[in-house]
């Protein structure tokens, strides 16, 4: 999934001056619950990329990934719901802790953008309208790379989550919501299986916990967990 799963490379950055990207792409599932509320749960897709290298900052890594799902919603209270389309993308910055050159093993740390997007608008089976939800979230990675693994863990500094109620059938019609969000974590642990010079698969784990948000117009974002799991394909052109 991620380029936390970033591959090792043996030879020192410092030996060239060109920008080196590395690419990736990964299959899994994704299970997101709000417990004694709801779940979502199905497959996903996902493109990643690594820059290293880079002139202007030749210490710091730049990441991102992006990540497509289709799941099943299901509720007690509302029902089900299938084909929701989950999109997530994150964006990173990471940096060595203990090193004075560009290094893509040890302690790297940095900072990372997170969002997240839910298109649950239409009818559940029970007759109960959806709506989209979205979340923009900063966080503080720390990562953790030797030659055949890698841990990383996370803690949520702030996230803003809007919830469309407008688009929902209720009567009286509701307004839509933003709510802020100050608690939460995730830790991923991954395997980096080198195939050959150029390749390597990365199974993965990953969880992120986010605690209850602040309460706005008498609705809050309820605390959720979700579980993450694949394996990355991943590849760097010659």
């Amino acid at each position: 999934m991620s380029l936390i799963a970033a591959a090792p490379f043996c030879t020192s950055w410092a030996q060239s001056s060109e920008p080196h990207i590395q690419w990736g792409v990964s299959g899994g599932v994704n299970r997101y619950q709000e417990k004694g509320l709801m779940q979502l749960q199905g497959p996903e897709i996902g493109v990643h990329a690594k820059l290293t290298q880079w002139s202007a900052l030749p210490s710091v890594q730049w990441e991102a990934d992006v990540l497509l799902g289709k799941q099943k919603y299901t509720s007690e209270g509302s029902g089900s719901m299938t084909g929701v389309t989950n999109l997530e993308t994150r964006w990173r910055a990471l940096t060595p802790v203990f090193s004075n050159e560009p290094t893509n093993q040890g302690f790297l740390t940095g900072l990372a953008v997170h969002t997240l997007w839910n298109d649950l608008r239409g009818t559940s089976s029970t007759g109960s309208g959806g709506y989209e939800r979205s979340a923009t979230q900063l966080w503080l990675p720390v990562r953790w790379v030797s030659n055949f693994w890698e841990l990383e863990a996370g803690v949520l500094v702030y996230g803003r989550h809007t919830s469309k109620l407008s688009q929902a059938n209720t009567s009286p019609p509701s307004a839509d919501v933003v709510n802020t969000q100050k608690k939460g974590a995730y830790l991923q642990g991954q395997l980096n299986l080198q195939m050959d010079a150029r390749h390597t698969l990365s199974p993965y784990v990953r969880y992120t916990g986010l605690g209850d948000s602040d309460v706005v117009n008498r609705t809050y974002e309820p605390a959720s967990e979700r579980w993450q799991a694949g394996v990355t394909w991943q590849f760097t052109t010659p």
